[in-house]
């Protein structure tokens, strides 16, 4: 299975897509804001990174920026994690920045596994 960095402030958030993620066979890392996500991605350089957009401090776009800046963490994959609708503007951003994947926040376990899955392959 894969290791997987959830990059949330929400302390629910994370815990929801834990859980449904380790019942799947994941290996679960998790960050509540940028920097904390940023060394966990360093450290742990996971398979997928699953990011909040509204972030506090330095926003989920930024945060992607960072990471496809440094080396060691350019080419990990990732899903923005957003309850909000994503705009063209966004559209354009994570065209840019190679993400193909969006998970809405609201999301249904299944729903939100077969997302994970779709991001990783």
């Amino acid at each position: 299975m894969a290791r997987i960095l959830i990059v949330d402030d929400e302390p629910a958030n994370r815990l929801l897509v834990r859980t449904i993620l380790e019942h799947a066979g994941h290996e679960l890392v998790e960050a509540a804001d940028a920097s904390e996500g940023l060394r966990a991605a360093r450290e742990s350089v996971p398979d997928l990174a699953i990011v909040d957009l509204s972030l506090p401090g330095t926003s989920g776009v930024e945060f992607v920026t960072m990471l496809r800046r440094d080396p060691k963490t350019s080419a990990i994959k990732i899903a923005l994690y957003t309850g909000s609708d994503v705009d063209a503007p966004m559209r354009d951003f994570m065209s840019l920045t190679g993400i193909t994947h969006v998970i809405p926040k609201p999301c249904e376990p299944a729903e939100l596994a077969r997302l994970v899955a779709a991001a990783l392959s």
